[in-house]
């Protein structure tokens, strides 16, 4: 585990630039899917060093090595079958491995490595701003990275004492697909909810690199550094992710961290827990919720068993009404992943959901989504960036 920041810990931008993706999305399915079923999963423990404590939002994931969903033959078996399906999605564009191949030129940083973590946090105002950010932690080339941004004129910026790069104009560089990608940062860096700080890219050493607005990226990689206390997973939380067996991800949510609103005291939500771990042939999916009282508890626990009791019926709807052969499909997979997942749990002032599905079998499930989504996505055409 790292014990220090360095240039393979990275800090990303929150989940809403994906939408302004949509024209090349499937053609980095490969690339975002692959990695989470290799560098961005597995781990018994979690590293949250450089993590702020007062994020409302944490998460983190640890190396594969070993797993049997991203580091066994038929898990790469899996990821081959994905990557001549999305090719064939999309044969002009460049495909994951040549992604992965103009990152791994510029910096030494390889996307598949199993020994690749992340984790990060994300807060949110009342007035719904963001702040918040991804550390990765992966071995890559601090003086290659430093000679391509010089290559390439990549702006820098700082973070305190710490040199950096804007993200967008380095992510630009980096191939003509991510070229196309990074302009749809711009209309980001504009977003009120993010503020005025452009996004850097940060390199902290060999090992670490963090990616945040420079503000934020002070504050991570003085923690990296050892100066103040990072996030913690609470003891509870914890133990709910061990049960998992060897869980590989882990976010956490701190309610009291979020803009309080009346709904939200009203519920007594204190804090929520998703996990995912292997436990021999398994892979197993724990969610948790902490409420203030049992009697704050009990009513979601009602309703989570409800709609489970509820959902076979529903899956089977109306069968007087034709169905097409995608309908089917796509009703047969739903039952499959419901099959897996067991009563709620309800204990004091905790509920939890328990899941669990065969590894082999949930690739399987996992590839007829991704060909569905694919089929679909190659029949509807996709806006302009930036649109």
């Amino acid at each position: 585990m790292a014990t220090e920041g360095g240039p393979d810990t990275f800090i990303l931008y929150p989940p809403q630039f994906i939408i302004h993706l949509q024209p090349i999305l499937m053609r980095i399915i490969s690339t975002l899917a692959l990695t989470l079923a290799t560098a961005l999963l597995p781990a018994q423990d979690f590293d949250f060093k450089g993590v702020p404590a007062d994020h409302a939002v944490t998460f983190a994931t640890a190396s594969s090595r070993g797993l049997k969903v991203g580091d066994s033959p038929e898990a790469k078996a899996f990821k081959a079958r994905l990557e001549r399906m999305l090719a064939d999605l999309d044969p002009s564009g460049q495909d994951g491995k040549a992604m992965q191949a103009a990152i791994r030129n510029a910096t030494g940083f390889d996307l598949e490595s199993a020994d690749n973590r992340f984790a990060g946090g994300l807060s949110v105002t009342k007035a719904g701003a963001f702040t918040g950010g991804l550390i990765i932690r992966g071995r890559h080339d601090s003086a290659k990275l430093a000679a391509h941004a010089a290559g390439k004129n990549v702006p820098s910026l700082r973070a305190g004492a710490t040199k950096g790069w804007k993200a967008q104009e380095l992510i630009a560089s980096l191939s003509a697909d991510l070229s196309q990608a990074a302009n749809g940062f711009s209309e980001i860096s504009q977003d009120e909810a993010l503020g005025a700080e452009p996004f850097g890219v940060f390199d902290i050493d060999n090992d670490t690199l963090v990616v945040a607005q420079p503000k934020e990226a002070a504050r991570i990689i003085g923690l990296l550094k050892g100066q103040g206390a990072s996030f913690a997973l609470p003891a509870t939380q914890r133990s709910a992710a061990a049960s998992t067996g060897r869980p590989y991800v882990v976010l956490s949510i701190n309610a009291s961290k979020l803009p309080a609103t009346p709904e939200l005291t009203e519920s007594g939500f204190i804090a929520g827990l998703f996990a995912m771990g292997e436990k021999g042939n398994d892979q197993v999916m724990k969610v948790n919720a902490t409420f203030a009282s049992q009697a704050k508890a009990a009513p979601l626990a009602m309703q989570a068993q409800g709609m489970l009791a509820m959902a076979p019926m529903m899956l089977a709807g109306d069968p007087t009404k034709p169905e097409t052969a995608e309908e089917k499909e796509m009703k047969a997979l739903a039952g499959e992943l419901l099959a897996g997942i067991q009563p709620v749990e309800a204990s004091g002032n905790q509920v939890t959901l328990t899941a669990k599905w065969d590894t082999l079998k949930l690739f399987g499930m996992m590839e007829k989504i991704v060909a569905v989504a694919a089929k679909k996505a190659k029949e509807t055409p996709q806006p302009a960036l930036g649109k």
